[in-house]
């Protein structure tokens, strides 16, 4: 393709983009230009999608979360060493002020009083630093704990990201380490979404997974958390449920009571009505599950599911 064509093309693309965008009324933010703007090179073929993709370069985040979970282990370490460091600076502060109390009591003329009253004042001094160190790490793990919670929040759905779920899974699973927990791993799935992608684009499909995520938030009982699942390009359309001191007749009620609220609502997009719905697996908590394992059981349900039937729940059987 020449030049002067793809430059062409490019600009009735980006015309094109920006009409779309007003006609759906959807601010013209760079992430949405940017869907956009994909949606209808597409419609101009693989030729013209080749040749963009190579005049554009498109910056991969995948790597984001990693990169982020690698720099707080790093800001916790650091953490965990100046927290040591303070310790043991004020153990040292301490001890030298039970020995200067003591010398104090059995000083002689042979002591002179200036010597020890500046010696004592210097430790005095560390003391109150080894306090000031002690509650300046207090104050950064509140913030570092703020920071942390904050950065693995989904950008889209503002839900909580599968590098948290992990994590999560990690601090709560030991409990189980020999007993089955009244623990639920719910999967949900958006039916048929690569079909719908492909035939509505990418912001039909951006605002169809915040329908799903407000769904499972109204629906959901605020103490089971809500997760995207969403760790490769596969998964784009999953969200992850855990329900937590919970059977298998609750997790299956709280399931079907979002299933049904998203096949009863219709998404109006571009003055066309867009039917969705939802399959859904359930797993449980078996005795000492990692998180791979109980993540692995609701997966395989939920491909089980999806082979059979669409807009249904699915729960584990051993």
């Amino acid at each position: 393709m020449a030049a002067l064509e793809a430059d062409k093309i490019t600009k009735e693309i980006s015309r094109e983009a920006i009409r779309l965008l007003e006609k759906t009324d959807t601010p013209a933010l760079p992430s949405y230009y940017a869907k956009a703007f994909s949606d209808i090179a597409r419609k101009y073929g693989s030729e013209v999608e080749e040749e963009l993709n190579k005049r554009y370069v498109h910056r991969d985040t995948t790597p984001y979360d990693k990169y982020l979970e690698e720099s707080f282990v790093v800001a916790r370490e650091t953490l965990r060493e100046y927290s040591g460091s303070a310790s043991r600076l004020k153990e040292i502060a301490e001890d030298q002020e039970s020995v200067l109390d003591l010398t104090a009591l059995k000083a002689d003329d042979s002591i002179s009083a200036s010597i020890f009253d500046e010696l004592k004042s210097y430790i005095y001094d560390l003391s109150a630093e080894a306090k000031k160190a002690e509650e300046t790490i207090v104050r950064l793990e509140g913030d570092l704990n703020k920071i942390e919670t904050n950065s693995f929040v989904d950008p889209l759905t503002h839900l909580r990201t599968p590098s948290l779920l992990k994590r999560q899974l990690e601090q709560v699973l030991p409990i189980g380490h020999n007993r089955n927990l009244d623990l639920w791993l719910g999967l949900f799935a958006i039916d048929d979404y690569d079909r719908l992608k492909e035939e509505y684009g990418y912001l039909v499909m951006e605002k169809t997974l915040l329908f799903i995520a407000k769904s499972l938030q109204g629906t959901i009982r605020s103490d089971n958390r809500i997760y995207r699942y969403n760790e490769n390009p596969q998964n784009e359309s999953l969200f992850c449920v855990v329900f937590n001191r919970m059977d298998k007749q609750g997790a299956y009620l709280a399931a079907s009571r979002v299933r049904t609220r998203v096949e009863a609502s219709k998404l109006v997009y571009n003055e066309k009505i867009i039917s969705v719905t939802i399959s859904v697996a359930l797993a449980p908590h078996r005795a000492a599950d990692a998180p791979s394992t109980i993540c692995d059981r609701v997966e395989k349900a939920l491909a089980r599911a999806l082979s059979q039937s669409k807009n249904a729940i699915s729960a584990f059987e051993d």
